[in-house]
């Protein structure tokens, strides 16, 4: 089960990984940017509603590794600031939701 200081902290953890390459690539904004969007992430993990937390965190019976789907979790991660733009936790968690279901098929 993962919990919402492991969130915060993965998101926290994003953010300064994406201020260290913003300092090794200063004319690509975006990592500025997808650090400006974890520290929202980071700043909102609590606000997300217990019930879709608990869906989030609990893995289904096909389950071995936490999340369930690791490699998903990465690509998602991945994409924030590149590719998507979530505004808060709870969108982000709800964006994985969806595409950990789509995964399963």
């Amino acid at each position: 089960m993962v919990g919402r200081l492991e969130l915060r902290d993965d998101f926290k953890e994003e953010a300064e990984w994406r201020r260290e390459k913003a300092k090794q690539y200063p004319h690509d904004e975006r990592y500025l940017a997808a650090a400006t969007i974890f520290d929202r992430l980071a700043a909102t993990v609590d606000d997300i509603p217990q019930d879709l937390f608990l869906a989030f965190s609990e893995p289904g019976p096909d389950v071995t590794d936490g999340l369930l789907d690791v490699e998903g979790w990465t690509e998602m991660l991945r994409e924030v600031g590149f590719g998507s733009s979530p505004k808060i936790a709870e969108d982000f968690v709800r964006s994985f939701i969806a595409d950990r279901n789509m995964r399963r098929g």
